[in-house]
């Protein structure tokens, strides 16, 4: 008997956690495949939907899908839901089944980081397959899994589409339909409000039009898939990418105490004024969410991590169709600090381009990131 073991914060589920589902399925000849919504994952920080809903979600999304069993166990466990502990778990009941673990590409090449990996390898095969940029076939991370562990994990032939669950909450939090995901289970979302607005979201539905909600999504998505890699707080990440824009359409004129610099060009105002509201409208006080708004369209010399991140996704989000876009892109799922670097240069040549004035602060991002030489 062949058994798969499906988990994942599954928050919410969407179409390509299905397909990915029925092609190990389908690659491994399962007899049974068990679907395990975690309850606190040790490697993400984004708080969850309650675990109710993430079941009936799952059941919804998997229904007349053949052999398919949604599992409570690390959801009736207490504390983090540690990957051992389930794959002994499911070893125990299952005593003379093949299990397999499957995970997505962008968890296996943290799988030296897990808990205890050698008894996961114990007790089940891990299979893995494409999502969302990462791929299985990396040469670099075969070679290290088999010097690690002395053996290999399974490839399936899969690679889904750039949907993910962050994207589908941003979405939903602005006000929007997300692609991506079962129509039952949409609704299901809104009939129960699984995902509700916070105040910087319903601020952002009230102060923008839907054109620019969609982008503020796409950027909020970007984002959050850089955000643990680079050991940035999940919260942080999105409450800066959700107001980054939130100033577009505003008057400065209504807004006493704002000052906004007379060398300030008309383009970037939005980004001083945005980071006046989050400061004095909404209350934010954490000086990076505050400059990582400010500076998400000029950058300046000396970015933290977090402005940096939010100044990248603001170009690469899904939406921005430009020359050198996909190979920023790729890039992006590559190396960070050379993203970055490259995006500070596209910006400055393309204002050059277009023989438009050259902001300051633009203008010291280049000097101090790219080149030491003045334009």
């Amino acid at each position: 008997m062949k058994i798969g073991i499906f988990g994942g914060a599954f928050n919410p589920v969407h179409e390509m956690h299905v397909l990915c589902a029925k092609a190990a399925a389908e690659s491994l000849k399962l007899d049974k495949l068990i679907v395990v919504p975690t309850k606190v994952s040790p490697h993400k920080n984004t708080p969850l939907a309650p675990a109710e809903h993430r079941i009936n979600m799952l059941k919804i999304a998997f229904k007349g899908f053949d052999g398919v069993e949604v599992s409570d166990f690390e959801i009736s466990q207490a504390g983090k839901s540690y990957s051992f502990i389930t794959a002994e778990h499911f070893r125990e009941e299952y005593k003379s089944a093949q299990l397999f673990l499957i995970v997505g590409a962008d968890m296996l090449s943290d799988f030296f980081t897990w808990k205890n990996p050698e008894r996961i390898l114990a007790a089940a095969t891990l299979v893995s397959f494409g999502r969302d940029g990462y791929f299985v076939s990396d040469k670099t991370l075969k070679e290290k899994f088999e010097k690690t562990f002395g053996t290999d994990y399974i490839k399936i032939p899969f690679s889904g589409e750039d949907v993910s669950s962050a994207e589908i909450r941003a979405y939903m939090s602005l006000g929007l339909k997300p692609a991506g995901i079962n129509a039952e289970v949409f609704d299901y979302i809104v009939k129960n409000d699984v995902y509700p607005a916070d105040k910087y979201s319903d601020y952002v539905k009230r102060a923008l039009p839907e054109k620019r909600r969609i982008h503020t999504a796409n950027v909020v998505a970007c984002a959050m898939k850089k955000a643990k890699e680079l050991g940035l707080s999940e919260e942080k990440v999105r409450i800066a990418a959700t107001l980054h824009d939130c100033a577009k359409y505003d008057d400065a004129k209504k807004y006493k105490g704002f000052s906004l610099p007379t060398d300030v060009p008309p383009p970037v105002a939005h980004a001083f004024l945005g980071a006046f509201v989050a400061e004095n409208v909404l209350g934010i006080n954490d000086r990076e969410i505050i400059d990582a708004i400010k500076y998400h369209t000029s950058g300046k010399a000396g970015m933290s991590t977090l402005s940096k991140l939010i100044f990248v996704a603001d170009m690469l989000e899904k939406g921005r169709d430009y020359e050198e876009v996909n190979y920023l892109r790729d890039l992006y799922e590559k190396d960070f600090d050379e993203c970055f670097k490259r995006c500070v240069e596209e910006e400055t040549k393309h204002l050059i381009a277009k023989k438009q004035y050259i902001y300051k602060e633009t203008l010291s991002a280049y000097e101090y990131y790219v080149t030491e030489e003045k334009i």
